[in-house]
């Protein structure tokens, strides 16, 4: 019986504290700040070649993909430094980024 009890007790325990194990803290934030700075110009290559697979053309997905991954670049070096300047306040709600997805490769 008293295993029994203490089983049942470590298990609400573990399922207790697992959700905070997932929340976004300021740790959390100030990292990808600096994944985002240090990362943010990568956006080019990548976007040109999901540009190149969508269009089948070498050209297009250059030319294209060029333009939009400097916007996409820019927009993700501004989101690291506010992450950066801005990680100890819950800016905005729970530490969310201003740009999604939070580093360059995840998917999109």
């Amino acid at each position: 019986m008293r295993k029994m009890v203490i089983g049942l007790l470590v298990a609400v325990l573990v399922l207790h504290f697992t959700p905070m194990l997932y929340a976004k803290t300021p740790a959390d934030k100030l990292v990808r700040g600096l994944g985002n700075v240090a990362s943010g110009m990568l956006e080019i290559p990548q976007t040109m070649g999901e540009e190149w697979k969508a269009s089948n053309n070498a050209a297009v997905g250059c030319i294209v993909g060029a333009a939009k991954g400097t916007v996409q670049a820019l927009v993700r070096t501004f989101s690291g430094v506010w992450d950066l300047l801005t990680f100890p306040v819950a800016l905005p709600k729970d530490y969310e980024p201003l740009y999604t997805p939070d580093y360059v490769f995840d998917q999109k």
